[in-house]
């Protein structure tokens, strides 16, 4: 089994419900999925920053605790760790105010120095397409992709970021180019490219991209393009929070992966409709279980026997 590598911001989450803070944890969509990979028994590292402040501290403490490898997430004084407000909506969908006290300066994350064709590079979100960082993630993926390494890529793109769009379109196809496998859903797409249907959205990705596609549109059901194309209904929930369920989703696909022992040689040939639908179900329970409390992450006893 290969090592899984999870790219994107530290935060702290503080949830509210009705104006109110109701929970407040370690956040950011990847060290949401690290958190979920780590307790499902996976190997995995964070790569990351983080502040020296007791924030940091806490969130370090939290990873280590959950079997998150941090030895990449470099540290900065210079400035505080970052935050996030989510506030809940009637469907306990999240909106988000971030605080990011680091805003303009020069990151100061450190990728690691080998990777081998059993890893898989779990990346996206606004990490994948900031300025400042994108040389370095460039060049990163690009020897992980040499090295045959399965990239996994949400672009997890938010409302706030549309007037970002055509500054940063280029850089969210160019991720999409390089990865094997997109998990994208139709928010997303309906931000990024106006596009409204899983059909409209696979279109578009094969004007520059050949990777599988997995769309997710919550009650709606989850689309898989694997070769072929499969549609699975999902079970219907009455959510208390979906923070951290598309992050779960993630998680969920590295861990198959990784359990299967699938490279990207096998992704084409082995993934058949039973093992696509395994896939989709086991993601689909992880997610939803993340759903029905405030936790980010699949909850230790439901990831137990899993390991």
């Amino acid at each position: 089994m290969g090592k899984v590598y999870t790219i994107g911001d530290c935060v702290l989450d503080v949830i509210f419900e009705n104006n109110q803070p109701v929970s407040s944890k370690p956040g950011g969509s990847f060290l949401n999925s690290s958190v979920s990979l780590g307790r499902l028994g996976v190997d995995v590292s964070l790569i990351s920053e983080l502040g020296t402040d007791l924030v940091g501290k806490q969130i370090i403490d939290f990873l280590q605790n959950n079997h998150v490898n941090t030895e990449h997430i470099s540290r900065y004084s210079d400035s505080n760790s970052n935050l996030a407000l989510a506030f809940l909506d009637k469907e306990k969908n999240a909106d988000y105010l971030f605080y990011k006290t680091r805003k303009g300066l020069e990151d100061c994350i450190c990728f690691p120095e080998t990777i081998d064709s059993k890893d898989i590079v779990l990346f996206g979100s606004f990490l994948a397409i900031k300025k400042e960082f994108r040389e370095k993630l460039l060049n990163f993926l690009t020897y992980a992709k040499a090295q045959g390494a399965i990239l996994i890529y949400d672009p997890n793109y938010r409302a706030q970021h549309l007037p970002l769009l055509p500054e940063v379109l280029p850089y969210i196809k160019e991720n999409m180019l390089l990865a094997d496998i997109i998990k994208a859903s139709n928010e997303d797409f309906e931000l990024i490219s106006q596009h409204k249907s899983f059909k409209q959205a696979l279109e578009w990705i094969r004007k520059f991209s050949n990777a599988h596609l997995l769309y997710t549109a919550n009650r709606e059901g989850v689309h898989v393009h694997i070769n072929k194309t499969y549609f699975f209904k999902v079970p219907t929930i009455q959510p208390i929070s979906t923070v951290g369920a598309g992050d779960t989703f993630n998680a969920s696909i590295a861990w198959f992966l990784t359990k299967n022992k699938i490279g990207r040689e096998e992704l084409g040939k082995f993934m058949n409709e039973d093992k696509v639908r395994d896939l989709v179900e086991q993601a689909t329970y992880f997610a939803q279980s993340v759903c029905m409390s405030y936790d980010n992450f699949v909850a230790k006893e439901i990831a137990e026997p899993f390991k």
